[in-house]
């Protein structure tokens, strides 16, 4: 099911509202916890029921080795690394089973036969969230929480498919909480503020970036230098606008259940280095991957002499495994070794930048994202390449007027023009679409370099839900509806 959708908006969600309010009314709090899961239960399965068994296998099997952790703590150790082992080994077959036959195939001239397997939802986001959970009751410093708590905890909807990645010790004492299972109007309100301001960032922005991004890699092979810039930069700001959209909703919709989920998004594209941009964007990842493999690798363990030397080759190894996380596909890599490189170069300092040429920090960053961008969106290591050839050797075919045209596939554009298209010249037509595209760049740059969401929510809260602020987001939201037409996935559903 899909944020983005009418039936989530208007049926789903009141049902899930109700029944958990109203089974907390009357003190069912155990009631409520499962009817919470029961109703992400139908979440997750709406695609596809059996998704629903991968899932709650992995809770069983995971809840299960938290509890023999527990019960024969001598052997903690080895039960730990057997559960990890078959957390990975779920998320390999599911997601990299085909790669790793390929590339075998490759090597070794053989023909092992694909299986196409169809890649769950949500399967890296759940799988490293119980990781988290497994790791940190190895290390003891996590309970063992009853399953109903447990469970509620994995599969709470807002978080199940695409994150935040939500760390148990975030969530289940607000569960524990029975004050926040009262009503409140006010998180209710902030809940609802968010909700809509991811809405638009999704449907009226992302989703308008979908059609110039698309339509560039579709032709790659016609690409010019122009065009290349343009459809890379199209798409840094179509996955900001779609992923922290996304994070917005989410948090949004913990706020209406008075569960607060932690920030995923804070304002990446304002960074000034790699490593802080990393501390922006997709910030529960960086978490995970800070927590659980580059702090353990570089302090626990590791004797003084060498952490100078692990901390050369921890981040090396860190972004090789994120690069993989996102992907089955030799591109991913790539990008993950890219974030490497900036990242050590930042750590060693090998360029410093007087604070007089802050923006000139700011730029190289953003320059530097956008060209990891073009490669994170390659599918393949041919369409990379030629990303990449389009946007360094100098190249000018015209597509670059054809590329503008992709946005007649947006509903407001679509309007105009079959208003002004029969009144001018096809010359003209080209160069009207070209505008168009310019002035949605300049508007998703301004909206870029203002507030993130939680900061005009912080705003809202401070000075009050003003008359002005309500009709606009009334106004939002109606567009967002008339919008859905035609619904789009998340691109992080992919990963």
């Amino acid at each position: 099911m899909l944020f983005n959708s009418q039936y989530f908006i208007f049926v789903f969600l009141p049902l899930v509202l109700i029944g958990w309010y109203t089974l907390n009314h009357f003190k069912l709090y155990k009631g409520a916890l499962l009817f919470l899961s029961a109703m992400s239960f139908w979440f997750y399965g709406y695609f596809n029921p059996m998704y629903l068994f991968i899932l709650i296998g992995s809770i069983l099997v995971n809840y299960s080795f938290s509890y023999l952790i527990a019960k024969f703590k001598s052997k903690s150790k080895l039960i730990y690394i057997i559960g990890l082992t078959a957390n990975i080994l779920l998320l390999g077959y599911y997601k990299y089973y085909d790669f790793f036959v390929e590339n075998i195939n490759a090597v070794f001239k053989s023909s092992f036969a694909l299986k196409h397997i169809l890649l769950p939802l949500g399967i890296s986001f759940f799988t490293l969230q119980q990781i988290s959970y497994l790791t940190d009751r190895y290390w003891e410093s996590a309970d063992h929480y009853n399953f109903i708590e447990y469970l509620a905890y994995v599969t709470f909807f807002p978080q199940l498919i695409a994150g935040p990645i939500v760390l148990h010790n975030e969530i289940i004492p607000q569960y524990r909480d029975l004050e926040l299972r009262k009503f409140n109007s006010e998180n209710f309100k902030d809940g609802v503020i968010l909700f809509i301001l991811g809405l638009a960032k999704k449907v009226i922005i992302a989703d308008t970036f979908a059609f110039l991004v698309n339509y560039g890699f579709d032709r790659i092979y016609w690409i010019d230098t122009p065009a290349a810039w343009f459809t890379a930069l199209g798409y840094t700001f179509e996955l900001y606008f779609d992923f922290s959209g996304y994070c917005d909703m989410a948090c949004g919709l913990g706020l209406m259940f008075n569960f607060k989920l932690p920030i995923n998004f804070k304002s990446p594209y304002k960074s000034h280095s790699i490593p802080e941009y990393w501390n922006r964007w997709h910030y529960t990842l960086t978490r995970f991957f800070t927590s659980y493999i580059y702090t353990p690798l570089t302090l626990k363990g590791v004797r003084k002499k060498k952490r100078k030397l692990y901390s050369i080759i921890t981040p090396i190894v860190v972004y090789f495994i994120s690069g993989f996380w996102h992907g089955a596909s030799w591109t991913f890599v790539i990008w993950g070794m890219s974030q490497a490189i900036a990242t050590l170069w930042c750590q060693r300092k090998f360029w410093k930048i007087p604070k007089k040429l802050g923006w000139l920090s700011w730029f190289g960053t953003f320059f530097y994202t956008c060209i990891t961008q073009a490669i994170f969106r390659s599918e393949t290591m041919d369409n990379m390449i030629r990303i990449l050839k389009g946007m360094f050797i100098p190249k000018y075919t015209g597509f670059m007027r054809e590329l503008g045209s992709a946005y007649n596939g947006d509903l407001l554009v679509k309007g105009l023009m079959s208003f002004v298209s029969p009144r001018v010249s096809f010359d003209t037509l080209y160069w009207i679409y070209f505008v168009i595209m310019i002035v949605f760049f300049i508007i998703g740059a301004i909206i870029l370099v203002g507030k993130n969401a939680h900061e005009i929510l912080a705003a809202t809260k401070e000075r009050g839900l003003t008359l002005g602020f309500s009709i606009f987001l009334s106004l939002v939201f109606c567009w967002c509806i008339i919008s859905m037409s035609e619904v789009s996935t998340f691109l992080y559903f992919n990963f």
